[in-house]
């Protein structure tokens, strides 16, 4: 008798702490934490790169994540404009070949590159940001002008034993709750690292050539990693190249196209999930926009 009176003890005890280790019902359906907005807690003086004092670490509000809507516009190859709610002008990968008639307020190059970048910065252009080391070491932006935010993550680090050099950079621009990330030259697979200082992506643009940038396998691990609700693919010279990477890629994210080089981005008409978006470029080599 002693003996079941032990043992209905000990099962009472074990289905009490069964019953507190288990999920409610309520905990089991609760909503996934909402993904911070991109750049938020990112890390910028870390060891072997050059501090900044115009770095800082961000700070947000949730509500600033749902407010807002903008326009991007694909001006050629891996040229973006994208305009703020306030009218500033961001332009991606300014340079000779591909160009607006606008003159942005800030200009970002990923690459040393004649169709990535330029010398010739014309003077309307508040900030122009180079994402390659050109002699002052690993180079680490981060600048606000009005409702816009951009920032660099330096990409193909080399490591020469007594200091890092990086060749290009992707860029973020965060305004009115809405982050495109331009993946610029990436030319490797990111680490857990990289993707929680990207942090959340709305839009990702990413170079679909198979060649000089990300091979296809590379390109799928890092956009799920990065898990963007759009992606919308640049870096392709021809459309034949365009509908190549789409009958790849079909059965891992869906595809839609549109014959319009710029739309309305607003985080209300996103998709939910991860999407294509395959826009057409407004100039061809050499034209302007």
């Amino acid at each position: 008798m002693q003996m079941f009176r032990y043992l209905f003890i000990l099962a009472t005890v074990l289905a009490s702490v069964l019953y507190l280790a288990a999920p409610s019902q309520a905990q089991s359906g609760a909503k996934k934490p909402v993904r911070a907005p991109c750049g938020a807690g990112f890390v910028h003086n870390q060891p072997g790169f050059n501090s900044n004092p115009l770095l800082h670490r961000a700070s947000y509000r949730l509500a600033d994540v749902q407010a807002g809507a903008r326009r991007l516009s694909f001006i050629g190859h891996a040229s973006f404009l994208i305009e703020s709610p306030q009218g500033v002008k961001v332009i991606t990968d300014y340079n000779d070949y591909f160009r607006a008639k606008v003159i942005p307020d800030i200009a970002t190059m990923n690459i040393d590159r004649g169709n990535h970048s330029t010398d010739t910065i014309e003077p309307g252009i508040k900030f122009a940001l180079r994402g390659w080391d050109i002699g002052n070491g690993v180079p680490r932006f981060d600048v606000t002008y009005k409702d816009v935010r951009v920032y660099n993550l330096p990409t193909n680090l080399t490591d020469f034993g007594t200091s890092f050099s990086n060749f290009s950079s992707m860029f973020i621009v965060q305004s009115g709750g809405i982050c495109v990330g331009h993946m610029g030259h990436l030319r490797h697979i990111l680490d857990q690292k990289a993707f929680a200082k990207i942090g959340r992506i709305d839009v990702l643009l990413v170079p679909i050539d198979g060649r000089v940038t990300q091979s296809m396998d590379e390109l799928v691990h890092n956009i799920k990693g990065i898990r963007p609700r759009m992606i919308v693919p640049m870096h392709f010279n021809a459309m034949f190249t365009a509908e190549q990477f789409l009958s790849q890629i079909k059965g891992i994210f869906p595809a839609r196209r549109t014959t319009k080089s710029s739309i309305v981005l607003s985080r209300a008409t996103l998709p939910h999930k991860t999407e294509i978006l395959l826009m057409s470029p407004k100039i061809a080599f050499g034209e302007q926009y």
